[in-house]
């Protein structure tokens, strides 16, 4: 039976942005923050990106996550220290993109529930099992599937998950965060960072 989950490609435009996000933090609450970042593309005062595309493309995708994102989740990450602000942007990639919570969930958190190290292969094979149930991504390009597999990966090295293809739990995270997502029904997380 044919996948009915809608994947899209965009998260290839980069992983959990932690700079940029980090740039963004005294706009995150504002009203206008959607104006105030496409007003950066042209200023490109806050988001510090070297090309032009490149900020357009970024900008987009954090338009996209800011906004699937409540009010109340963009407070709670004002006061996050690095580590814990580097999970809580992959919690934002694993809720924008069903293709990084469906490699999370799929490969790397049952390969950690089995003590066993992550690949590129990995990866791979359940992009290519999902080329076949998901039309979505057979229409994906060789380049963006090796994208969308380095992505993915980096992001979760990014998050303190992955190092040299050992899974691990994250380390310099305080418990008032785990607090937050068992607060707000997404327990889900705890076991998406091996909790």
């Amino acid at each position: 039976m044919p996948n009915k989950q809608k994947y899209d490609a965009n998260f290839t435009a980069g992983g959990i942005f932690f700079n940029e996000f980090s740039n963004l933090k005294p706009y995150l609450l504002e009203e206008d923050f959607e104006e105030i970042v496409k007003n950066d593309i042209e200023e490109n005062k806050i988001l510090a990106i070297t090309t032009l595309s490149a900020r357009k493309r970024i900008v987009s995708e954090i338009i996209r996550r800011h906004k699937v994102m409540s009010s109340g989740f963009w407070s709670f990450f004002q006061d996050l220290n690095e580590s814990e602000s580097k999970l809580a942007l992959l919690f934002v990639c694993l809720k924008t993109y069903p293709i990084v919570f469906d490699l999370h969930f799929q490969v790397t958190v049952q390969k950690q529930k089995l003590g066993l190290l992550l690949t590129e292969y990995d990866v791979q094979m359940r992009l290519d099992e999902l080329s076949s149930s998901s039309v979505d991504v057979e229409s994906w390009s060789e380049t963006t599937i090796r994208k969308i597999n380095t992505q993915y990966r980096t992001a979760i090295k990014d998050a303190g998950l992955y190092n040299n293809e050992k899974l691990h739990k994250p380390i310099n995270i305080n418990q008032t965060f785990w607090a937050y997502f068992k607060e707000n029904d997404e327990v889900w997380f705890l076991d998406a960072c091996f909790i």
